[in-house]
């Protein structure tokens, strides 16, 4: 039962004592509290519709951008990418070249197939060990 029908509930049960507001002020409190609790109701019921939208909209939205995403060309500033390395894809077998900067989500986008797949590089630090970087 949702919160709102919960709500309605309370409210039929309120009707159904016939309780009368003029001669109770017992019955006029309870009555003004099932009016807030419907009015919670309702407003609880408005937001987690909106969040479901607002989620299914996110979603749409991050989906385009991987889409759109492109591959690290070289032509981009180096600056802000530490390290590279050349994968083959798991799909089609080309080669693509992977900088850490364009690994936020973990999975990466083939410029030749378009197959999408997860990816987890370990790459080797300066003095020699090996530092995995998690994505």
């Amino acid at each position: 039962m949702s919160l709102a029908e919960k709500a309605g509930y309370l409210r039929g049960l309120y009707d159904g004592m016939e309780l009368n507001e003029d001669k109770s002020k017992e019955a006029k409190l309870l009555k003004a509290i099932i009016d807030v609790v419907v009015e919670l109701a309702d407003h609880v019921t408005e937001n987690e519709e909106s969040i479901m939208a607002l989620a299914d909209q996110a979603d749409e939205l991050f989906g385009d951008v991987l889409d759109d995403a492109e591959p690290y060309d070289g032509d981009e500033d180096e600056g802000d990418y530490e390290t590279a390395v050349e994968v083959e894809c798991p799909s089609c077998g080309e080669p693509m070249t992977i900088h850490e900067g364009h690994l936020a989500s973990g999975e990466v986008k083939c410029p030749s197939c378009g197959q999408r797949f997860q990816i987890e590089l370990e790459f080797e630090e300066e003095d020699g060990d090996d530092e995995e970087i998690p994505f």
